[in-house]
């Protein structure tokens, strides 16, 4: 019985905790990441809206 208890505790440790850290640790970054794209100006929106919607242009005209 300890031997499967510790198999068990080891998938929790290295699965179900692994999945919840690297959750954890993408939003971590991701946010990281946003609080420079998000400064208030409306300027800037546009800028990002304009070079997405000219990205899309161009990946579709390629295609």
């Amino acid at each position: 019985m300890r031997r499967l208890a510790r198999q068990v505790m080891e998938v929790d440790f290295r699965v179900v905790d692994g999945a919840v850290n690297l959750t954890g640790f993408f939003t971590l970054i991701s946010g990281e990441g946003l609080k420079y794209l998000e400064n208030g100006r409306a300027q800037f929106y546009a800028l990002i809206i304009f070079a997405a919607v000219l990205g899309l242009v161009i990946i579709f005209g390629v295609t």
